[in-house]
């Protein structure tokens, strides 16, 4: 299976391996410059512009299983030795709503933070859009939001970094919060992700810790396996849709445009289908 994204630059992804994850850098962090120095200068990404947004760079690794290593050990079949490779894409974090800014950056993938009390009062108007793909969440969210999430096919995300930095009734707060925002995601059929959201390569963790997280927030062993793998897809597949010319809604796409002029995507779906 492969994807194309296009940026100011193409990567293809070859998701044809049982495990990937994904790790995000912000790239304006002094300790992560000597990690991200060389991939920022191959692929010329700009300074920061405007105070709403930061730009991150998003590695998707590639994992293929040991075999040889599974033979010998049935019962521990969940610690398999995993390797892997990256790709790189480019996206963009936003910790404040605009949804102007979004729609500026039709190209990128587009996360939005949801980081405490106060911008769940925007949540509900954040869902609304298509242009966002994923939303991390750190709070609460009600049923209105889980149902827009589940009609714009905009994913959940659980950070790792974010149990990682905190302590004591802290991390036992935000597990519970996580928690019931994973069971609201279930029940919604709303798409969710496992991933590092690294600030620093120290917070960088192998598969096999997001696995266990996964279940640790009540996850499933296929759950938490999909929750670092194959739910990605959903996402790529997400993106490269909002970015097709020919796709006018979910399930709706031109197939010959005939006489008539094509006219140019400038974000999300041409228009909303309604029955």
């Amino acid at each position: 299976m492969k994807y194309i994204i296009k940026f100011k630059f193409q990567i293809k992804l070859n998701f044809s391996s049982k495990f990937y994850s994904m790790i995000t850098y912000d790239i304006f962090k002094k300790e992560n410059h000597l990690e991200i120095l060389k991939i920022a200068k191959k692929f010329d990404i700009p300074d920061r512009k405007g105070k709403n947004s930061k730009r991150v760079v998003i590695l998707l690794e590639k994992f293929g299983e040991n075999k040889d290593n599974n033979k010998g050990n049935k019962e521990d079949g969940d610690r398999e030795e995993i390797k892997g490779n990256e790709e790189i894409l480019n996206g963009l974090m936003f910790e404040k709503f605009s949804i102007e800014n979004i729609r500026r950056n039709p190209a990128r993938l587009i996360f939005c933070n949801i980081t405490d009390s106060k911008d769940l009062k925007i949540s509900n108007e954040l869902t609304k859009y298509n242009e966002v793909e994923v939303i991390i969440a750190n709070e609460i969210m009600d049923k209105v939001v889980f149902k827009n999430m589940n009609k714009n096919f905009i994913s959940l995300a659980f950070g790792f970094s974010e149990i990682l930095n905190c302590w004591g009734m802290q991390r036992v707060k935000k597990l519970a919060i996580m928690k019931k925002n994973f069971l609201m995601a279930k029940k919604y059929k709303v798409n969710y992700i496992v991933s590092t959201f690294a600030g620093n390569i120290f917070e960088y963790k192998p598969a096999e810790t997001l696995l266990a997280f996964g279940k640790i927030l009540g996850m499933s062993d296929k759950e938490s396996r999909n929750a670092v793998s194959k739910n990605y897809e959903n996402i790529i597949k997400k993106f490269n849709d909002r970015n097709d010319e020919n796709l006018l809604t979910d399930g709706l796409r031109v197939l010959r445009f005939g006489d008539v002029k094509r006219e140019k995507k400038k974000y999300g779906y041409m228009f909303e289908y309604t029955q």
